[in-house]
């Protein structure tokens, strides 16, 4: 199934509800995207069955699609996991042994056709990330890597938005410019609206190889980031069995894979008010978002 978080009407008037997306329609399935996700197998039973009652049915047309799940419990993200990124600075990378995860605030999520804003000073250069979402469908804790993908309700379209030049106004001491330069990259992860994800969260029965996936990245039409999934450093069953490992995952939570190569600092294209950027991913459709002013 694809799973869409909806409001109907273009000006979103009525509250978020769950539907599955057939062809031009929207079903109308649950009230939301996070407790159907807790009631596991029940509950996407339940919303097939809905859906194919077909009590409420409204064009795609005229509702207006968010975020698939509004607020995640928590977005956990990868850095560095396709050894082409990590060298495309200039600089030749060892893989990292173990994957390198850190989070983003739950106020950096946006869903389809919402705005990436540019924040303005201190982030002084904004740059885009495509990147394949895993959704979390059961909880779990030190997951085997056998298991991993049973605790998987499907995947999603990310965009893991970076501010890539942090310049506080003021020069720091020189013998903290490494600890500074790590927290400005952490810090540049963290705006709102730098995490969209979209347009729907496809389940996991619908993914039958999520390691064998096209990503790619367009920019006002131009692409600039093309890979497989199988080029990932750490596998996503690897990488639910190391976060797992140290946290307890939940139903909701999502997990960003890391990024291919041709980001924009790479090549000092970093992203200005009107560009629009697109993450296509097979199957999963493609997130689509305008970049704007603060």
């Amino acid at each position: 199934m694809k799973l869409v978080t909806y409001q109907a009407g273009k000006g979103g008037g009525e509250e978020p509800r769950v539907g599955v997306l057939s062809g031009d329609r929207v079903i109308d399935v649950a009230p939301d995207m996070v407790a159907l996700l807790t009631a596991g197998e029940r509950g996407l039973r339940e919303a097939e069955a809905a859906a194919g009652r077909g009590d409420r049915v409204l064009a795609l047309a005229d509702v207006r699609l968010r975020a698939p799940i509004l607020r995640p419990g928590k977005v956990l993200a990868l850095a560095g996991n396709y050894r082409a990124h990590r060298n495309e600075g200039g600089s030749v990378l060892a893989d990292s042994p173990l994957p390198e995860v850190f989070c983003k605030p739950v106020t950096s999520v946006i869903g389809p056709d919402e705005a990436i804003r540019l924040p303005g000073p201190p982030i002084v250069a904004v740059d885009y990330e495509g990147e394949l979402g895993v959704v979390i469908g059961r909880t779990c804790s030190r997951v085997p890597e056998a298991d991993a993908l049973s605790y998987v309700a499907g995947y999603l379209c990310l965009n893991d938005v970076s501010g890539r030049k942090l310049d506080p106004g003021f020069e720091r001491p020189p013998e903290l410019a490494a600890r500074a330069k790590f927290f400005d990259w952490l810090i540049g992860k963290w705006c709102d609206t730098f995490n969209p994800i979209g347009p729907w969260l496809v389940t996991a029965d619908e993914v039958p190889d999520p390691m064998a996936l096209t990503l790619v990245t367009r920019v006002n039409g131009e692409e600039r980031q093309r890979t497989s999934t199988g080029e990932m450093i750490h596998s996503i069953v690897r990488t639910i069995a190391w976060c797992s490992s140290l946290m307890t995952l939940e139903p909701g939570d999502v997990i960003a894979t890391g990024t291919p190569a041709g980001v924009g600092s790479a090549s000092g294209r970093f992203l200005k008010e009107g560009d629009v950027v697109e993450v296509e991913i097979d199957g999963l459709g493609t997130l689509r978002n305008t970049v704007t002013g603060k």
